[in-house]
This record gives structure tokens, C-alpha cells and sequence, in this order.
């Protein structure tokens, strides 16, 4: 599972994979999972405030399409009293980043069943070199949008924070250029069918474009990061 290294983070990941399904409200997906519980210290109550365990959740999100503001809930719980607003802002974005890949995930693997099950001239259209390049393309640029984005996640407590933004900005780039191919290529590969209400990838797509819209914006990212 994505984010996921620890037994119980796999655990979590798999047990949310089985209980999130898109439209869930607030209360069957948060509340009740228990997961309310991460970014509060133990110390309170809570279960700790894990940036990975975070990011498994937002991942677990992105792969149900449950379109619901984790990210937002958890930075606030983690940072009652901390009057850090580029810590909040970066800790945001990059749960954002981790929803983009579970939802990519989702749309990548969506489409490479489709392309092994649609058939044209005979065969499936999975067997077409054209399409075999393009489908190997979206997944590379989601193994790097996933890689950098684990980096920053590993190291976001234990660097100062000009590193923590680079590595932040790093990663939002990666992960808008990842929702933007693979994206694309998910629903053009299942044709006019991809955007219809029929099938999740053109709802999933929507929501990777919506994440991407937020977080001051890709253009603003790419200049910090090379700054």
C-alpha cells in the first residue's frame, strides 16, 4: 500500500480499502474507522501525530474517490497552538499529494484492465504498441509523483523548513503532472466512456484536478521549488 511501510500502516491502509466507498459521509468514513483519532498527541488522546500515518489515510481517500477534506482535518488537529502557517500550508499539500496518488493509482489500474478487456479488430487493445507506450508513460510518472512524494514525507520532521518546502514543492509538481497524464490517458483510453457517469475514472480525474487547483498552485510550487 502506498505510504504504508510499518505492519500497522498496512494493516490501516487494507482495513480502509475494505470500509471507504466514495460518498461516504463524514461520520462512516472518519469518525467511525477511528482514524479522528491521528493528529492528536497520545499524551491528549489521540494516536499520534504521524505525518505517515496521515498520509496512508489520504492515500486510502484517494483510492475510494471519498472526497472529503482529511487533509484539512488532520493539519488542524496536529497543529492546535503551533502559529506556523507555511508548516500548515505544507503539511496540507502534501496529504493532498498523497490523496492525488491513491486516486492515480485507481485511474492507472482502471485503465489497464479496460485496455486488456476492449477489443478492436480482433484483438485487445492492450496489445497496441501506441497504447502499451502511453500506459507504461503513466506509470512511470506515477512511480516518480509516488517516490518524491514518500521522501518528503520521511524527512518533513526532521529538516529545517527551507528544506521541507523544497521537498514539498518538489513533490506538488510531480504529483499535478501525474494527475494531469494519467488523468488524461484513463479516460481517453476508455473513450468516450471516460467522462460519463457510467464509469469512476472520469469522477476520479475530477477530483485529482480539484486537488491540483488548491495548495496556491502548481506555477507558484515550481518557482519556490527552484528558488
Amino acid at each position: 500500500m502506498t505510504f504504508a511501510q510499518t505492519d500497522e500502516q498496512r494493516m490501516l491502509a487494507e482495513t480502509l480499502d475494505s470500509a471507504l466507498v466514495g460518498g461516504m459521509d463524514w461520520s462512516a468514513a472518519v469518525e467511525d474507522t477511528g482514524v479522528a483519532a491521528l493528529g492528536s498527541a497520545e499524551a491528549a488522546g489521540g494516536l499520534g501525530t504521524d505525518i505517515r500515518d496521515a498520509a496512508v489515510v489520504a492515500a486510502a481517500m484517494g483510492r475510494a474517490n471519498a472526497m472529503l477534506p482529511w487533509a484539512e482535518f488532520w493539519v488542524a488537529n496536529r497543529t492546535q497552538g503551533i502559529d506556523d502557517p507555511a508548516l500548515v500550508e505544507d503539511a496540507t499539500t502534501l496529504l493532498h499529494c498523497a490523496e492525488t496518488i491513491g486516486l492515480c493509482r485507481v485511474m492507472l489500474n482502471d485503465a489497464a484492465h479496460f485496455a486488456k478487456e476492449r477489443r478492436q479488430f480482433g484483438v485487445a487493445i492492450a496489445t497496441f504498441q501506441a497504447l502499451r507506450h502511453r500506459m507504461v508513460d503513466m506509470a512511470m510518472l506515477l512511480e516518480q509523483a509516488d517516490a518524491i512524494t514518500d521522501a518528503a514525507i520521511r524527512d518533513f520532521d526532521g529538516t529545517s523548513a527551507a528544506a521541507r518546502a523544497r521537498a514539498v514543492s518538489g513533490a506538488r509538481v510531480m504529483c499535478a503532472d501525474a494527475a494531469r497524464v494519467v488523468g488524461e490517458g484513463a479516460v481517453q483510453v476508455h473513450g468516450a466512456m471516460g467522462l460519463t457517469a457510467d464509469l469512476r475514472v472520469g469522477g476520479y480525474f475530477r477530483r485529482a484536478r480539484e486537488l491540483m487547483q488548491q495548495d496556491s498552485g502548481t506555477a507558484w510550487h515550481l518557482r519556490r521549488y527552484a528558488a
